[in-house]
C-alpha cells in the first residue's frame, strides 16, 4: 500500500472481516440448523423448507439392506431425501417440515420398522452426540461376540469328527447308533440359536419378497441342517450329512460380522475421539459458588471456571485470567497460544498453567465442536457418484444370486448320473448361496469415505460431502483469492527506517498516537509494535487528524507528524533523497518538525503460498490468481508466489463467471478464498475452499473449511482425497473381481480338476472378503506427512 492509503475509508476491521477463532467453521449454515431431537431444519426459516432427522438402524447387514431401506422410505409420504449408509448404519432423511415434524418422524420411523430393522433418532442430546447410539452398538458388538463364540463352540467338534471320519481315522461313526442325533443337536445349536438373528432376517426379507444376505446365508444354513436331518432319518447316516457345513456356515458368517462390526466402529473412531473432546461436566459460578454441573445444563451467558491443566468445557470468551492455551484440535498448531481477558476460547481446548473464568458464549449444537462433529457425520453418510454403480448392482444382487443357485442344481442334477447327483447339485448349490457377498459391494465406498473423512477432520480438513472429498482429487485448475488466501489478511508493516537519533523510541510514539484509531494503517503500526515488545507510551496528550494526508498528535511532549509525502512538504519538513522506493510509496514521520522515519505498510505474503503453488504445479493442477485488487498488486503476489495467470479487478460477480470461463476451458475448479465476496466463485467452483480465518459467509458456501488457516493444508486435502478414491477403487475392483471369481468357482467350473470350495470353505471366503475391502480403507488412518517442496 502506498502512503496515499491513508486517507481511504477504513471499511470493516479486521475482526469482523475475519471472524473468531470460535467461528472457524461457521455457526449460521443452513446446513447445520438444528430442531429438537436430533432434527434439522434446511432451507430458510420460514414454514416451508425440508426437515431432516438422522438414524440409527439395526439389523442391516449388507447393503442390499441398506438399498432396500432407502427405497422404503422414499415411498413414505412427504419424503424428498433418503440416503442409506451402509458403513456408518445411519440413515438421514429430509422431508417436508411445513407440519407436523413430530408426526412426520413418527412416519419415517414405523417405516423403518416395517421394513424389518430397527430406528433409533440420533443426537437425543445436543452435548453426547452417540448417547444411546453408542450403548446399542457395544450391546450389539458384544452379542454378536457371544454368538460367535457359541457358534464356533459348536462348529470344530463337528469338523474335527467330519475330517476324522472322512480320513478312515474313527470309522466307525457312522455305525454308532443315534451319533447323528448328536451332531444334529449340536448343529441345531449352532443354526438354530447363535444364527437365529440371520434366520429371522432372512425369514422377514422372503415375506418381503426381497431376498438379501440374510437370505442366502440363512437359507443355505437351514437347507443344509434340515437336509442333513431328514437324509439320517432316512438311514443315510453320518456319511449323507451336512451337519459341519450348516454349522460352519453360520460360524463363519458370524465372525465375518463381528470383524466387520470392529473394523466398521474403528473406522468410524474419528467422530468418537471428536466426540471425547466434550468434557462430561463444567464448573459454574452460582451465588458465588463453584458448582459442577452437566455440561448440557451449562447455559449462554453462565461464567465457568477453568482450573490450570483441565480441558475447557465451553466456547467462551475470558473474563478474568491469563493462560496458554493447546489449541492443537482446531488449527493443528502444536505450540500453546496465549489467551488473556478479552481473547475467545473454543471447548476441546486444553488450559494451561493460569487459572481462567470464562463466560460461555455458545452452547449445543451453536458450539463449534459440535459443528465440527455435524459436517464430519454428514460428509460421511453422504455418498460421492462413483458408488451409484456399487448400490445399482448390489440392490439386485441377491436376487441374481439365488438364480445362479437354481441354475447350478439344475445343471448338476440333470447333468449328473447315479445317487451322487442330487449330492453334488444340493452341495454346489449350496456353496453358491453362502459364497456370494454384496457387503463388500456395499462397504467398498462408504467405509472408504468414513476413514477418509474422518482422517482429514483430525488434520483439520473438514469435507462437507463425500462427493466433495470424490471432486477434489479430479480437479486441473486452482483459482485463489488474494486477500486472507495467498495473503495474511492483515495490514502490517513491512519495512521501517527510523534516524539513530532517536534511539529506537519513534515507532513506540507512533504506536502510542495510532492506538485509538481503528484505520487499517494504525492497526498495522500497532500489531507491528507488539509483535516486536516495543513499549508503547501512555503520555499521548492530544491526537488530531489531518484530512487526506495524516494525522499530528502529542506524545511525551513530542509533537508527531503521521502521513504522507504530501503532509511532510505542506509542513516543511525537508527529507532524504528517494531511496529504493519513491516517496509517494511510503510513510512519513517527523518529530517537532524534523525527519524522524519512514515505513511501508502491506498486507503479507502467506510464507507457505509459494511452496504450495509449487506443489500443486507437480500434482498437475495450475494455479491463477482472481482479485478484486488492482492489477499492480495483484501482478505483485502472483509474481511472488509462482502464478503466471492473473485476473484483477474482478467483481464478486465477476468472479464466478471467471470460474464458469475457466471450467468451460480447462476442467474442474478449485477455488480457494476467504470472503464474503468469494461466496459467488466458492459455489460455482466444482470444489469451493474456504480458509478457517474467513468470513463466515465463506465457510457456509465452501465444500472444504481448512481450519488451520494454512494454505499446505489444502495440498493435504488433495493428497488424501487422491488417496481415498485409490483406496475406493481397489475396494471395487476387488469386491466386483471377488464375487466374479468365487461364484463359478462354488457352481463348480473346477469340479474336473479335482477340488472345489465346499460350503464351509464358501462361507469363510465370503466372511473374510468384507472385512477385508475394510482393512483396506483403514489405511488411511495412517498419518503420512506430504510435504510441499
Amino acid at each position: 500500500m502506498n502512503s496515499q492509503g491513508y486517507a481511504r475509508s477504513q471499511g470493516q476491521t479486521e475482526e469482523d472481516q475475519r471472524g473468531s477463532l470460535g467461528s472457524a467453521v461457521g455457526g449460521s449454515s443452513n446446513r447445520n440448523v438444528s430442531g429438537p431431537s436430533g432434527q434439522r431444519r434446511l432451507g430458510g426459516a420460514g414454514g416451508g423448507g425440508i426437515s431432516s432427522i438422522e438414524l440409527s438402524i439395526q439389523g442391516m447387514h449388507c447393503a442390499g439392506c441398506a438399498s432396500r431401506l432407502e427405497g422404503a422410505l422414499r415411498l413414505v409420504p412427504h419424503v424428498q431425501e433418503a440416503v442409506v449408509n451402509f458403513a456408518t448404519a445411519t440413515a438421514r432423511v429430509g422431508f417436508e417440515g411445513s407440519g407436523d415434524t413430530a408426526a412426520g418422524s413418527a412416519q419415517i420411523i414405523s417405516a423403518v420398522e416395517k421394513a424389518g430393522f430397527h430406528a433409533v433418532i440420533r443426537t437425543s442430546s445436543d452435548f453426547e452426540p452417540e448417547g444411546a447410539v453408542d450403548l446399542l452398538k457395544q450391546a450389539e458388538l458384544k452379542l454378536a461376540r457371544f454368538r460367535w463364540l457359541v457358534a464356533v463352540s459348536g462348529f470344530l467338534p463337528l469338523a474335527l469328527l467330519s475330517m476324522s471320519a472322512h480320513a478312515g481315522l474313527w470309522a466307525g461313526l457312522a455305525h454308532i447308533p443315534g451319533a447323528w442325533l448328536v451332531e444334529a443337536l449340536v448343529s441345531g445349536l449352532v443354526v438354530l440359536w447363535a444364527g437365529a438373528g440371520i434366520l429371522r432376517a432372512a425369514f422377514s426379507s422372503l415375506l418381503r419378497l426381497s431376498p438379501d444376505m440374510d437370505t442366502l446365508v440363512g437359507g443355505g444354513a437351514i437347507l443344509a441342517w434340515g437336509g442333513s436331518v431328514l437324509e439320517s432319518l432316512n438311514g443315510g447316516g453320518h456319511h449323507g450329512s451336512y451337519f459341519e457345513a450348516a454349522a460352519g456356515i453360520v460360524t463363519f458368517a458370524l465372525l465375518g460380522r463381528w470383524l466387520e462390526a470392529m473394523a466398521r466402529s474403528s473406522a468410524g473412531a474419528a467422530i468418537q475421539s471428536l466426540a471425547e473432546l466434550q468434557p462430561g461436566t463444567a464448573f459454574v459460578e452460582r451465588d458465588g459458588v463453584r458448582v459442577e454441573v452437566p455440561i448440557r445444563e451449562v447455559q449462554k451467558g453462565m461464567i465457568v471456571q477453568v482450573a490450570p491443566g483441565e480441558r475447557i468445557a465451553v466456547d467462551g470468551e475470558i473474563v478474568e485470567g491469563d493462560t496458554f492455551v493447546d489449541e492443537s484440535w482446531v488449527t493443528g498448531e502444536s505450540i500453546p497460544v496465549k489467551r488473556k481477558a478479552g481473547d475467545a476460547v473454543v471447548g476441546g481446548t486444553i488450559n494451561g498453567a493460569g487459572a481462567l473464568r470464562v463466560r460461555v458464549m455458545a452452547t449445543g449444537r451453536d458450539a463449534f465442536l459440535q459443528q465440527v462433529v455435524a459436517i464430519v457425520r454428514e460428509a460421511q453418510s453422504t455418498k460421492p457418484p462413483i458408488q451409484r454403480l456399487a448400490d445399482v448392482v448390489s440392490g439386485q444382487f441377491s436376487l441374481g444370486v439365488l438364480g445362479v443357485a437354481v441354475l447350478t442344481v439344475t445343471l448338476w442334477w440333470w447333468g449328473g448320473d447315479g445317487p451322487l447327483a442330487m449330492k453334488n447339485a444340493f452341495w454346489h448349490g449350496l456353496s453358491v448361496l453362502v459364497v456370494a457377498c454384496p457387503c463388500a459391494l456395499g462397504l467398498a465406498t462408504p467405509v472408504a469415505v468414513l476413514v477418509g473423512s474422518g482422517t482429514a477432520a483430525k488434520r483439520g480438513i473438514l469435507f462437507r460431502s463425500g462427493a466433495a472429498l470424490e471432486s477434489l482429487s479430479k480437479v486441473k485448475q486452482s483459482v485463489f483469492d488474494k486477500t486472507g488466501t495467498l495473503t495474511v489478511g492483515r495490514m502490517e508493516v513491512v519495512e521501517w527506517w527510523e534516524r539513530e537519533l532517536f534511539h529506537r523510541q519513534v515507532l513506540g510514539w507512533v504506536a502510542a498516537a495510532e492506538e485509538k484509531s481503528a484505520h487499517p494503517i494504525a492497526r498495522a503500526v500497532l500489531y507491528s509494535a507488539k509483535k516486536d515488545g516495543v513499549r508503547i507510551s501512555k503520555d499521548v496528550t492530544s491526537v488530531e487528524a489531518v484530512p487526506g494526508t495524516g494525522l499530528k498528535a502529542v506524545v511525551e511532549g513530542r509533537t508527531l507528524l503521521i502521513g504522507n509525502v504530501n503532509l511532510m512538504q505542506v509542513s516543511g519538513v525537508a527529507l532524504p533523497e528517494p531511496s529504493h522506493l519513491p516517496h509517494e510509496e511510503k510513510i512519513w514521520v517527523a518529530v517537532d518538525g524534523e525527519f524522524a522515519a519512514w515505513f511501508r505498510v502491506a498486507d503479507r505474503m502467506r510464507e507457505e503460498a509459494p511452496e504450495v503453488v509449487e506443489a500443486l504445479k507437480e500434482l498437475g493442477i495450475r494455479s491463477v490468481l482472481l482479485t478484486g485488487d488492482h492489477a499492480q498488486v495483484a501482478a505483485s503476489i502472483a509474481a511472488a508466489v509462482g502464478i503466471l495467470e492473473v485476473r484483477a479487478g474482478v467483481r464478486p460477480d465477476g468472479k464466478r463467471d471467471a470460474v464458469m470461463e475457466l471450467q468451460k476451458a480447462g476442467g474442474p475448479v478449485l477455488m480457494v478464498g476467504d470472503g464474503i465476496n468469494d461466496a459467488p466463485a466458492l459455489a460455482q467452483a466444482d470444489v469451493g475452499v474456504a480458509m478457517g480465518g474467513g468470513t463466515a459467509v465463506a465457510r457456509q458456501t465452501a465444500d472444504v473449511t481448512l481450519m488451520r488457516d494454512d494454505l499446505r493444508s489444502l495440498v493435504e486435502a488433495i493428497d488424501l482425497s487422491k488417496r481415498t478414491l485409490r483406496v475406493i477403487r481397489q475396494n471395487l475392483v476387488f469386491a466386483f473381481g471377488y464375487n466374479v471369481l468365487a461364484l463359478p468357482l462354488a457352481a463348480g467350473v473346477t469340479e474336473s480338476l479335482g477340488w472345489s470350495p465346499g460350503p464351509v470353505v464358501a462361507s469363510a471366503a465370503m466372511a473374510l472378503s468384507s472385512v477385508s475391502v475394510v482393512l483396506n480403507a483403514l489405511r488411511l488412518r495412517v498419518p503420512r506427512e506430504f510435504r510441499v517442496h
